[in-house]
C-alpha cells in the first residue's frame, strides 16, 4: 500500500524528495566530522590520563630586561634558584622546568614518521621534549608501564639518541610493550638518510593523548637541557593540599616566589591552563560551526518539507475526507502518510551516503592527520571503517526521520481533523 501511495504521489513528491536528498548529502559530512570529533575527546580517553586537580602550570618570566653579555650559567642559575624555592613550599609535592608546556601547547608539539630499523611501514608520532633531571615525569604524573623503570628514573634519562615512548606506540612498533633496548628511526620519507635519528628506547609510559581532538597516543619523549630562558614550571602540590588555596596566597604579589629578576608571572591549575591555551578551543569552534551548518540544513529542509507537506495535504485533503467518512481512523491516515514520507527520506538518505561512501573509499575524506595518507597514519575510517559509517549513516537516518515527523504533523493533524463534509467540499 505505502509503494502504491508512494508511486500514486510521485509527481508531488520529487521536490521533497529533492530536497530531501540534498539535505542528506550535504549534512553527511558536517554530521561525520561531529561525531568523529565527540567520539575522540569524550569516548577514547587515554590510559595514562595523571591527576589534574593539583598540577599547576607556571610560566616564569625575566621582569628585568637583560644588559650586556651574559654567560648561560649566569642566566640559568636564578631560574633554578626560583624553581627550587617553589620546591621548599610545604605544599608542594615536586617541580619540573620544562621548555614547552604539557597542557595547553602541548598541542603545538612537532610530529614526525617513526619505524622500527627492520620495518618500511610508517607511523605518525607527536614530539616532546623534557628537561633532564627536573622531575618531569612525576610531576606530570605520567605512569611507567610494567616493565619500565620509574618514573623518577625517566626523568634522568639523558642523551641525545634515547628516548621514551608511550604504550600504544611501542605495541604498535613491535607488538609488545616490553621494549626497553629496542631501536626506532625517527624521521619521515621526505628526510634525507642522514638526518634520520636512530633512536634507543629507554622507558615507556602509559598513553596519554598529544591532541584532545584525535583518538591517537602514539608520542615520543626527547631528553633535552634547558635552553629557554622564559620556561615553563610544572608544579605538583600534594594530595592533601588546596589547589585553590595556594593559587590565592600565589596571587598576593608580596608572597608569590620571586629570585632576582625572575618570578612566576601566571600561574593557573593544569585545567585552567589547558582551557585558555589550549588549541582544543579551536576544535571546539569548527565543531560549533560544523553543528550551525547542519542546523541551518536541518531547519531548512523541515521548513521545505512543512511547506511542501502542507501543500500536498492540502491538494489530498479529499482523499483524507473520504477515508475518515468510510471510518478510517486518524493513526491510519497519519500512519500512511508518514510511511511515504519515510520511504522518501530513506531512499535519499541512502543515495547521500552512498556518494559519500565513494569519497570515503578513494581516501578523499578523512585521510588522516595532516594530510597524510592511510598508509602512514591510522585513520577512522580505515581502521574501524564499516562500525564507523555504519554508525554515522544510522545516526543520520534517526535525524532526518524525526526532522521530516516534525514536518509533516502539523499539516496532516490539521488535515485529519477536518470533518469530512468540509474536506470533501476543499475541492
Amino acid at each position: 500500500m505505502t509503494l502504491k501511495n508512494f508511486w500514486a504521489h510521485r509527481g508531488q513528491n520529487a521536490f521533497i524528495f529533492v530536497e530531501i536528498l540534498l539535505t542528506a548529502t550535504l549534512s553527511f559530512f558536517a554530521l561525520d566530522a561531529i561525531v568523529v570529533e565527540t567520539y575522540n575527546i569524550y569516548i577514547a580517553r587515554a590510559s595514562g590520563e595523571f591527576e589534574k586537580e593539583h598540577l599547576l602550570v607556571g610560566e616564569v618570566k625575566n621582569t628585568i630586561a637583560l644588559s650586556g653579555v651574559m654567560s648561560l650559567d649566569s642566566i640559568f642559575a636564578p631560574i633554578y634558584a626560583l624553581r627550587d624555592q617553589v620546591q621548599s613550599l610545604p605544599e608542594v609535592q615536586s617541580v619540573s622546568l620544562v621548555n614547552e608546556s604539557f597542557s595547553g601547547r602541548f598541542q603545538e608539539s612537532s610530529w614526525d614518521s617513526v619505524r622500527t630499523e627492520t620495518d618500511t611501514q610508517c607511523l605518525i608520532a607527536y614530539e616532546h621534549t623534557f628537561v633532564s633531571g627536573e622531575r618531569f615525569f612525576e610531576t606530570l604524573g605520567l605512569t611507567p608501564a610494567p616493565g619500565s623503570p620509574s618514573a623518577e628514573e625517566l626523568s634522568e634519562v639523558r642523551g641525545e639518541d634515547n628516548v621514551v615512548i608511550t604504550r600504544s606506540l611501542a605495541q604498535a612498533l613491535f607488538g609488545t610493550e616490553k621494549v626497553i633496548g629496542r631501536r626506532l628511526v625517527w624521521g619521515g620519507k621526505y628526510h634525507r638518510e642522514e638526518d634520520k635519528k636512530h633512536l634507543t628506547v629507554c622507558g615507556v609510559v602509559e598513553d596519554v593523548k598529544a591532541i584532545e581532538s584525535q583518538r591517537y597516543f602514539y608520542s615520543i619523549f626527547f631528553p633535552n637541557g634547558l635552553w629557554d630562558n622564559s620556561p615553563f614550571m610544572l608544579i605538583r602540590l600534594k594530595p592533601d593540599a588546596d589547589a585553590g588555596a595556594f593559587l590565592a596566597r600565589y596571587d598576593m604579589p608580596d608572597l608569590r616566589p620571586q629570585e632576582g629578576a625572575y618570578q612566576l608571572t601566571t600561574l593557573e591549575t593544569y585545567n585552567d591552563y589547558k582551557k585558555n591555551h589550549s588549541k582544543l578551543g579551536e576544535a571546539h569552534m569548527v565543531s560549533t560551526m560544523f553543528g550551525l551548518f547542519l542546523g541551518i540544513l536541518l531547519l531548512n529542509v523541515m521548513l521545505g518539507t512543512l511547506g511542501s507537506f502542507w501543500l500536498q495535504i492540502r491538494k489530498r485533503t479529499e482523499d483524507i475526507g473520504i477515508m475518515r467518512s468510510f471510518g478510517a481512523k486518524r493513526r491510519d491516515i497519519f500512519r500512511m502518510i508518514w510511511q511515504e514520507a519515510a520511504l522518501l527520506t530513506f531512499v535519499a538518505c541512502v543515495i547521500g551516503q552512498a556518494i559519500w561512501l565513494q569519497f570515503a573509499m578513494n581516501d578523499l575524506l578523512f585521510m588522516g592527520v595532516h594530510g597524510y595518507d592511510a598508509l602512514e597514519h591510522e585513520t577512522d575510517w580505515v581502521a574501524q571503517f564499516w562500525p564507523h559509517f555504519l554508525t554515522v549513516c544510522g545516526i543520520q537516518l534517526l535525524l532526518m526521520l524525526l526532522v521530516v515527523t516534525l514536518g509533516i504533523t502539523i499539516p496532516t493533524v490539521i488535515a485529519m481533523y477536518r470533518k469530512p463534509v468540509e474536506a470533501l467540499r476543499h475541492e
